[in-house]
């Protein structure tokens, strides 16, 4: 059997076979046609083409295809261009064009949300990471979805300009910094910027003590680390609260109920606690004694 003759036909001719084939469902010979749906170029010409209305409907949401035309639609602005670059189906092309637009990046928010976009490629984040607040920076370094290169170098970034920050900022940065930046913050004589790392929940123990320990901790602070942060259930923290010099008389009497008789031992031996905290220490150790006594005689 020879082979089959493709038949050729006019554009017009060509139109009308195409017509046929949607109406019939079949190509000639009873084929059936598989259902595609919509085109990557209808989705790229109707982000093109959409109102300002539609994008903002769909930008959040819609595929890779919608979001490169939607990049060259007149009216796309920057709220438009907010939603888009929140889209994680956005491309690493369509991402390296927003980032090399000046006009685009002039915006800090595009910015940052480049720069934490997963699939933004690395060279366009590096660039922009030296224009970055500090706050951004500090956002980068916190959101998983950034480079591991890329959270490192906001983070040596953000190390850098510690100095540069007024106290608010430090006490800000302070409730959300990364582990990385914890050590340095740490070293602050500022109480409001230790307070800060008291609630940051990426403060470990050992943290929580070396500020504790310090001789340069107002007493302020150490009444706050025992009483109004989650550190006050830690022994270690209570132990190193009790011995620092600074605490508040008051302050160490009260942490003394919640001692066990080891650690009331402990404290009434201390060279480094007052006398006055000494003294009721001891006197605590009596009276649980004594109560101890009582339960053996009664029994």
């Amino acid at each position: 059997m020879g082979r089959p003759r493709h038949r050729t036909c006019s554009a017009g001719s060509r139109g009308l076979y195409i017509k046929d084939v949607i109406d019939s469902g079949t190509e000639s010979g009873g084929t059936p046609v598989r259902d595609i749906g919509p085109s990557a170029e209808s989705a790229e010409d109707a982000g093109r083409t959409a109102a300002r209305e539609t994008l903002r409907v769909r930008l959040a949401s819609a595929p890779a295809e919608f979001l490169r035309g939607a990049l060259a639609n007149p009216s796309l602005g920057d709220e438009e261009l907010v939603l888009l670059l929140r889209n994680r189906a956005a491309e690493p092309e369509t991402l390296r064009r927003i980032g090399g637009d000046r006009r685009r990046t002039v915006n800090h928010v595009v910015r940052r949300l480049l720069c934490v976009h997963p699939s933004t490629p690395l060279v366009v984040a590096r660039n922009l990471l030296p224009f970055l607040s500090w706050s951004d920076l500090a956002e980068v370094t916190r959101t998983p979805s950034s480079h591991a290169v890329l959270r490192q170098q906001a983070e040596k970034l953000l190390r850098a300009r510690l100095g540069e920050l007024n106290s608010g900022e430090r006490v800000a940065l302070a409730r959300r910094a990364t582990r990385g930046l914890i050590a340095d913050l740490l070293a602050s004589d500022d109480d409001r910027v230790l307070r800060g790392l008291l609630h940051n929940g990426r403060l470990i123990e050992r943290d929580a003590v070396r500020i504790a320990e310090r001789s340069t901790t107002g007493a302020a602070l150490l009444e706050h680390l025992v009483t109004a942060s989650t550190w006050g259930t830690r022994r270690a923290v209570r132990l190193a609260v009790l011995e620092n010099p600074r605490t508040p008389i008051a302050v160490a009497l009260g942490l003394l109920r919640r001692l066990d008789p080891r650690d009331l031992r402990r404290v009434a031996t201390s060279s480094r606690v007052p006398r006055v905290v000494r003294v009721g220490a001891g006197r605590r150790l009596e009276a649980d004694d004594r109560g101890a006594g009582r339960r053996v005689g009664g029994a």
